[in-house]
C-alpha cells in the first residue's frame, strides 16, 4: 500500500485553515504541515528547520506565489541517505540548499520499520517488489507529509518521499558525485565564510560565490563584485 500524493491549490485563507503549525522555527519563515496528512510520516523537525532556513535566506529572490518542491530521498536499508533528486524550484541556490538539508536528514526508525512491514506483506504491489531484472533488489517508496513553508509573499510546498532500498541500489546513487560548485558550496557553508553577508541581508556570501561558480564550473579564485566592493570566496 502506498500513500496517495495530494496536490492542493491554496489561498492564504485556506492555507491557515488546512494546516497545523509546527513550532515556529524562527522569526522569518514558518513551517506548517497539512492536517489532512496526519497519517503520513513527517520530515524530522531538525530537517524541517534546515529547509525553513533555506527559504528564509533565499526565498526573497523568488517572485510572490506558490512553489512545489518535489523531492525523492534515496536511502539504503541501514537508513543512510545516498542521494536526493528534486525538481520544481526555479532558483538554483534555493534548490541546492534544500537538497543539502535533505542529504543531512536522519531517517526516522519508523520508516525503516515500515519498509520491513511492506516487504512482509505478500500483497505488496509489483512496483514495490523489485526493479525489473533485479528481483532481489527491493525498493519501497514512502510519501512523507507535505511541509508548507510560508515566507510572505511566497509559499513553498515540499512534497517529499523516501525510497528505501538495498545497499546496492543506494550505492549507485552515492556514486553520483556532486558537481564541483555544489561540493564547494557544502564546504563553504561549513566555514566562517557562511557568516558573511551575501547579496541581501538574509543571504550568506557562500551562495553569491556559488552563483559565480556555475557558469565556469570553477569556484572563484579572485574576489567577486558584491555591491560596491570586491569580496573573496576563499574559505
Amino acid at each position: 500500500m502506498t500513500f496517495p500524493r495530494v496536490r492542493t491549490i491554496f489561498s492564504f485563507g485556506l492555507l491557515a485553515c488546512a494546516t497545523v503549525a509546527l513550532t515556529p522555527l524562527g522569526c522569518g519563515a514558518t513551517v506548517r504541515q497539512l492536517a489532512q496528512q496526519d497519517d503520513r510520516p513527517r520530515v524530522p523537525d531538525a530537517t524541517a528547520e534546515r529547509l525553513r532556513a533555506c527559504v528564509d535566506e533565499l526565498g526573497g529572490e523568488l517572485r510572490g506565489g506558490y512553489y512545489t518542491f518535489d523531492v525523492t530521498v534515496k536511502v539504503d536499508e541501514d537508513g543512510h541517505v545516498a542521494d536526493v533528486e528534486s525538481k520544481g524550484v526555479p532558483h538554483t541556490e534555493l534548490a541546492t540548499c534544500m537538497r543539502i538539508a535533505l542529504r543531512g536528514m536522519t531517517v526516522p526508525e519508523e520508516l525503516l520499520r515500515l519498509r520491513k512491514l511492506r516487504l512482509s506483506e505478500s500483497t505488496a504491489p509489483p512496483a514495490e517488489r523489485g526493479l525489473v531484472g533485479h528481483p532481489a533488489l527491493v525498493v519501497v517508496a514512502i510519501a512523507l507529509a507535505d511541509l508548507i513553508i510560508e515566507a510572505a509573499p511566497i509559499v513553498v510546498v515540499i512534497a517529499a518521499s523516501v525510497e528505501i532500498g538495498k545497499s546496492e541500489i543506494a550505492e549507485a546513487g552515492r556514486k553520483k558525485k556532486d558537481d564541483i560548485c555544489t561540493a564547494h558550496l557544502k564546504d563553504c557553508l561549513m566555514s566562517d565564510l557562511a557568516g558573511k553577508r551575501g547579496e541581501h541581508w538574509r543571504a550568506t556570501l557562500c551562495y553569491a560565490c556559488h552563483k559565480q561558480c556555475r557558469p565556469n564550473k570553477e569556484w572563484p579564485k579572485k574576489p567577486i563584485p558584491l555591491g560596491d566592493e570586491l569580496v573573496s570566496c576563499q574559505y
